[in-house]
């Protein structure tokens, strides 16, 4: 993992700001943080999970309390009780009076970022939804720090969101624009790659065998 001493070292490089004249050590480290949201927002690398207790007979959990303020959304869920993923559907999907179908839970849907649905509902209390969310990553906070959730390929992505904030601050617009460009590219091809690490990893973790039927929410 590549540590914030040696992200700030080459964003210098790149920018020519060998010195701190014009930009202090805190001013890049200030950007690179700026970067690291608008990557956590573009890519959803950074993934957490809570385990909440099944109600019974409950098609409805407030997640308030179980999720951080840093989350921005859930992206999927399992049960213990029905021992599987629970497949991502939207409130259209399903049949009038779902309310009222029980069993062990196959599906949800969300309401807002704190309202988790489930259907149909369960008759028992002895159980868990692990319900995984994506968040804001934590920022750097010293030279040494390491984020493990961030991999080194994605780090040229964070430099290149650098090099625009910087290029824009300094009034340099079309350099601005040329770097966002670069950005936005890499962003594009993260996404896809960290989705595909995620779910890899969690599906080897949880009983579903890579190559079997998957419920993932795109």
């Amino acid at each position: 993992m590549i540590p914030l001493s040696q992200i700030v070292a080459n964003v210098r490089s790149r920018y020519e700001a060998l010195t701190d004249v014009r930009w202090s050590d805190a001013d890049i480290v200030t950007s690179i943080n700026d970067g690291l949201d608008e990557l956590s927002r573009a890519t959803r690398f950074y993934e957490r999970h809570v385990s909440v207790s099944v109600r019974n007979l409950s098609n409805y959990y407030d997640l308030r309390g179980w999720l951080p303020e840093s989350a921005l959304g859930v992206t999927s869920v399992w049960s213990s009780v029905h021992n599987d993923w629970l497949a991502p559907v939207s409130s259209r999907d399903l049949k009038s009076r779902w309310e009222q179908a029980e069993g062990p839970s196959q599906m949800f849907f969300m309401r807002g970022l704190y309202w988790m649905v489930v259907w149909p509902k369960t008759a028992t209390t002895n159980g868990f939804l692990r319900v995984y969310f994506s968040g804001y990553a934590p920022h750097f906070t010293h030279p040494q720090a390491v984020l493990l959730d961030l991999f080194d390929d994605m780090v040229p992505a964070l430099e290149e969101y650098v090099m625009y904030d910087l290029s824009a601050k300094d009034g340099e617009t079309g350099k601005a624009l040329l770097y966002w460009g670069d950005y936005a590219t890499r962003v594009k091809g993260l996404a896809k790659g960290i989705e595909k690490r995620i779910v890899t990893a969690r599906v080897l973790k949880l009983g579903s065998q890579p190559g079997t039927r998957s419920r993932w929410p795109r």
